[in-house]
């Protein structure tokens, strides 16, 4: 069930925004942390593996090819949460996490309602479940569309910055939530994030892109150096551990060699 990534290129128009894309195999329980400055097209890759944009190579799911499955085949095995946030509608949060439920046709009718509950109550969102969308933060719609993508039980995680209007709690509480759905149930994620220290803290790989296409990846203690995070992101840091031994970044300056031009 793995995701292969082969001489991919997929841009808009003539502007190509990542050319040669080539990634080792990646396999199921893997959640990989996608990381890169602004624009260099962490939200275009996972649109084009959620089969929301065209590309060119090989982009491959349990040996099927992205391009070629059919509608109805990505909504079942891929779930796909963008940066934009769900309508402030005045649909209730259960009505629009079982509409997402009965789209995918990933889960059975007679287990919808059970299957919203222990989503609902993973996220620590039973409280919004009667709420009208309309009425919530911007966070807590955040916390809605994330629910709709893991009701589906999708083997193939794509979620662009879901952390993005979360305070901390509920930031910490998105990526133990993904980080557990991802080992117990052997699926592959994919999370573009900002925060290079829960990236360090959750993910088992990081991917960092750069202009053009990949930087680097691999194991975050062997990926996110001081080299590194000059050139993806042009700033002067250093890994250190904290009290708890886990590692973090901490910057001390900007400079001049991010790779975005």
């Amino acid at each position: 069930m793995s995701l292969i990534i082969q001489n991919f290129q997929v841009g808009y128009g003539r502007n190509v925004i990542i050319k040669n894309l080539e990634l080792p195999a990646i396999t199921p329980g893997t959640l990989v942390a996608l990381i890169g400055s602004n624009g260099v097209g962490k939200s275009t890759l996972l649109k084009s593996l959620a089969g929301v944009m065209k590309f060119k190579g090989e982009a491959t799911f349990e040996q099927q090819p992205i391009a070629q499955m059919s509608q109805a085949k990505r909504m079942q095995h891929i779930g796909y949460l963008p940066q934009t946030l769900p309508q402030p509608t005045s649909l209730v949060a259960y009505e629009l996490v079982y509409s997402a439920c009965r789209a995918a046709a990933g889960v059975p009718v007679d287990n919808i309602n059970e299957a919203i509950e222990r989503v609902f109550k993973r996220l620590g969102i039973m409280p919004l479940a009667l709420k009208k969308m309309s009425e919530m933060s911007g966070g807590q719609r955040q916390m809605v569309g994330l629910a709709q993508v893991l009701v589906r039980q999708p083997k193939l995680l794509l979620l662009d910055e879901p952390t993005s209007a979360l305070d901390l709690h509920w930031q910490l509480n998105v990526l133990e939530t993904i980080k557990q759905q991802t080992e117990e149930h052997q699926r592959i994620a994919f999370v573009a994030s900002h925060d290079l220290n829960l990236a360090l803290r959750f993910c088992d790989q990081v991917l960092v892109l750069a202009k053009g296409g990949l930087l680097a990846m691999g194991a975050p203690k062997n990926v996110l150096t001081p080299e590194c995070l000059d050139q993806a992101f042009g700033i002067t840091a250093r890994i250190e551990a904290c009290s708890k031994g886990y590692p973090i970044i901490l910057a001390d300056s900007a400079s001049s060699s991010a790779n975005t031009d």
